[in-house]
């Protein structure tokens, strides 16, 4: 994709929407590191989603030009993003987690990426915070059938061998997205209130014609569990019962959603099974008990139930 050198009097205001919840540190470093971005115009907005911590009045402090909302409860990743995209002044939006650094020059890349009319989503290069040299994400891939979503590259050290601008079927913790686009598919679904609220947002758009690209030139560092703390419940997406509980409904949702009717029967019948079992057998290993596997085990029959109600 050939595009042209962003000049200065082409900068048009980007708003970086970070929703937030009882990660005071991480949402602190989080926007500092936004605040030394290049780009330039810049809006910073933070969602708080009912933290009991010290984000509510230590985030205002500190930053002044922030906006700042505070959410009496957790309304979700997905309706925070759209509190901040209903707010945003921007003609990009950067839909940024909390527990995130980003490179001085991402969003300055990611913005040349986007002037592109037929680009949907853009990603950076993902790093891990903990171990800076190796990869977290450098595209993604999903499995229609089995519903494997897969982050390229995910736990190589980085060699080089990432740096051509590819394609990819969506982006999870960050991306950009021009507002108008956002508009059109109204936001993210709130019904997937965290887990698979990405992935949806971004097939809602490709279904519509655009096509989304990993920016290897733009980076950030993910606060994921290092490689020594690989076997953990972290590890497996579910830091806490209620996460574990929308990924497990939601994953049948989202294939509900976007798989053929012959995808969703064979996910339904053989893949889910095989998955769930995988999940159920890790929880009990990695320690999460009933407490996870509760939640987990409800999340998978409201899923189905819900799927059946719309047949």
């Amino acid at each position: 994709m050939d595009l042209e050198p962003i000049q200065i009097s082409d900068f048009e205001l980007a708003s970086v929407i970070i929703v937030t919840r009882n990660r005071c540190k991480d949402v602190i470093e989080c926007v500092d590191s936004v605040t030394k971005s290049t780009y330039r115009p810049l809006e910073i907005i933070v969602i708080d989603n009912g933290s009991s911590d010290d984000t509510p009045t230590r985030v205002p402090s500190l930053y002044s030009s922030v906006r700042f909302v505070s959410n009496k409860s957790n309304v979700g990743l997905a309706e925070g993003r759209n509190i901040g995209q209903s707010i945003a002044h921007g003609k990009y939006l950067v839909f940024l987690d909390s527990d995130t650094v980003v490179d001085s020059e991402m969003i300055s890349n990611l913005v040349h990426s986007a002037r592109n009319p037929k680009i949907g989503i853009i990603a950076p290069k993902m790093y891990s915070y903990f171990e800076p040299k190796r990869l977290w994400f450098a595209g993604a891939e999903f499995d229609m059938v089995s519903s494997r979503a897969k982050n390229v590259g995910v736990n190589e050290v980085d060699c080089g061998g990432y740096e051509r601008v590819t394609n990819i079927s969506h982006a999870p913790t960050c991306f950009l997205v021009r507002k108008d686009l956002a508009e059109v598919v109204k936001g993210h679904d709130r019904r997937f209130f965290q887990s698979y609220a990405d992935a949806d947002f971004a097939f809602r758009l490709s279904e519509l014609g655009y096509i989304h690209r990993y920016s290897p030139k733009a980076v950030l560092y993910h606060k994921v569990p290092p490689r020594d703390r690989a076997r953990s419940l972290r590890s497996l997406g579910l830091d806490s019962p209620m996460r574990a509980y929308y990924y497990s409904r939601n994953k049948i949702l989202f294939m509900r959603r976007h798989a053929t009717r012959k995808q969703f029967v064979a996910f339904i019948t053989v893949f889910m099974p095989i998955i769930a079992l995988g999940y159920i057998e890790r929880i009990t290993r990695y320690g999460g008990g009933s407490s996870y596997l509760s939640p987990y085990l409800t999340g998978l029959k409201d899923g189905v139930s819900m799927c059946l109600r719309e047949v």
